[in-house]
């Protein structure tokens, strides 16, 4: 057998094996010699991807692409590359390149639906794009969750037709065999907290204050998720009695390591923002689940745990048929806002004018109908607008009712965002998705929450029905939730 040939079998079996280093270093041996093979600058580029060196990915990536243009796996790495370093647009560059040769390739359609979903913030043309490959089995599931996904903002579901479907989903796609019966252990209780937001976004700002009260009195085992890591994240790992560095396990195994930490109650502070999450703790790797802040838009769609938390207004007992979940009813708001040291310097800046703030994805047709008629002009406030095809889009949704963009600020930061927020006397309720830790803001530096209601029965579209009344502040909760982990079998 050729040399190289042997060589390259070495490496594939690495790669096989999941030993990245010795596979990236094997197939750089097999590219100096073969430097006119797309394939294996390829698979050098996968290789070095999984082993954390981003750059020589990029580097080999763009040798395959130059190669051969048409090589799709190339180019996936490449977007997927810029998109973790905040680059969305050439990700979005390099997805179409895909599609100039395949019109018709799921993964470059559910790439770019994922760009417009979750970055730039155009829910209609996420739903769109899905619905291409919607009869690909290989895309379907992605494809459908998308579209359950994008109706949350669109309003394109009824509230009983979205729920329904998101059951059949996680029954379908999410729930796995049912992990081994652990008993509650008397005493001093394990608590796990999943999320991949344990950093400056809502689980922390409307958690903390929760786990910090609980920290002296429960083993709280943290399950990291995500890959941000800042202030808020230290916060949380000073908390830990145990850390664990869990982003990019699949589910499997996430069920594995959870099972493994023998605990008593977990508490999901993920919500549909992390499927992998949800679908680990379907098997119910703990004796006992509830599911709270984070990704808390709609049911989770699965039997496996015992309680949604919420309140009266947030999830009411009239809206039990649209949950999964039994829900969870704390007293006095299900939430307690943890506010910024910068929030008290700025409460008391003159105001004027009125803001549109937030995720632009919340801005869609569905608010025209219900936009306040008193408002005719707004200043933009999220970072998102910095791309053009969001601030465009948006544009397009306000000036047919009438409504002229004053300003666009794309804060660097969230203490630049409270302090543009802090100089408007009022911002505009999204709807049907709702203003949440938005809102707990902007009541915190004196500024109105106007607009339509949030009457729906979804969770998402209910947010300022419980932030009006208690401004995100509950100094009991702590006690109700240590109350819940304290329950009996």
């Amino acid at each position: 057998m050729d040399p190289i040939d042997t060589l390259l079998t070495d490496a594939q079996a690495r790669r096989d094996a999941g030993d990245w280093p010795a596979a990236a270093a094997l197939f750089a041996r097999a590219a100096e010699a073969r430097p006119a093979d797309a394939a294996i600058w390829q698979n050098l580029a996968l290789a070095r991807y999984a082993a954390g060196e981003r750059r020589g990915a990029t580097e080999a990536a763009a040798r395959a692409v130059a190669i051969r243009p048409a090589l799709w796996q190339a180019r996936a790495l490449l977007a997927r590359v810029a998109r973790d370093g905040g680059q969305p647009v050439e990700a979005g560059r390099q997805w179409q390149a895909v599609l100039a040769h395949d019109p018709a390739s799921a993964p470059a359609l559910m790439g770019l639906a994922d760009l417009h979903l979750n970055v730039f913030g155009d829910a209609a043309q996420a739903a769109a794009l899905a619905g291409r490959v919607a009869q690909d089995p290989d895309w379907a599931s992605d494809a459908e969750l998308t579209r359950l996904m994008a109706a949350l903002y669109t309003g394109a579901l009824a509230p009983a037709a979205l729920s329904e479907g998101l059951r059949t989903f996680a029954r379908t796609h999410l729930q796995r065999p049912a992990a081994p019966v652990r008993v509650l252990r008397s005493g001093r209780r394990r608590v796990g907290l999943i999320s991949p937001l344990l950093s400056a976004s809502p689980v922390y700002f409307l958690t903390f204050s929760t786990w910090a009260a609980l920290a002296a009195t429960h083993d709280l085992v943290i399950f990291q998720r995500g890959t941000r890591d800042d202030a808020a994240t230290a916060q949380f790992r000073a908390l830990a009695g145990e850390w664990h560095d869990v982003a990019h396990l699949p589910p499997e195994a996430l069920t594995d390591r959870l099972v493994a930490a023998e605990l008593d109650v977990v508490f999901d502070l993920s919500g549909w923002s992390d499927v992998g999450a949800l679908s680990a703790l379907s098997a119910r790797p703990a004796a006992r689940a509830f599911t709270w802040i984070g990704g808390q838009s709609a049911t989770t769609g699965l039997d496996a745990f015992d309680g949604w938390i919420g309140d009266k207004w947030q999830s009411p007992a009239t809206s039990r048929a649209l949950y999964a979940e039994p829900l969870v009813e704390i007293d006095r708001g299900y939430c307690d806002y943890t506010p910024p040291a910068a929030i008290a310097a700025l409460r008391d800046l003159p105001k004027q004018g009125v803001a549109l703030v937030g995720n632009p994805v919340k801005v869609t047709d569905a608010l025209r109908p219900l936009w306040p008629e008193d408002v005719r002009e707004v200043t933009l406030i999220d970072r998102r607008y910095a791309y053009a095809a969001t601030l465009e889009r948006v544009r397009r949704v306000l000036e047919p009712i009438g409504v002229s963009i004053a300003a666009v600020v794309t804060p660097d930061g969230h203490d630049a965002y409270l302090a543009a927020v802090a100089r408007h006397r009022a911002i505009v309720n999204t709807a049907p998705y709702a203003a949440g830790l938005t809102a707990v803001e902007a009541y915190h530096l004196g500024v109105r929450v106007i607009g339509p209601p949030s009457g729906g029965p979804l969770f998402a579209q209910r947010h300022v029905l419980s932030h009006a009344r208690t401004r995100g502040r509950n100094p009991t909760l702590a006690r109700q939730i240590a109350a819940l982990i304290a329950q009996p079998a």
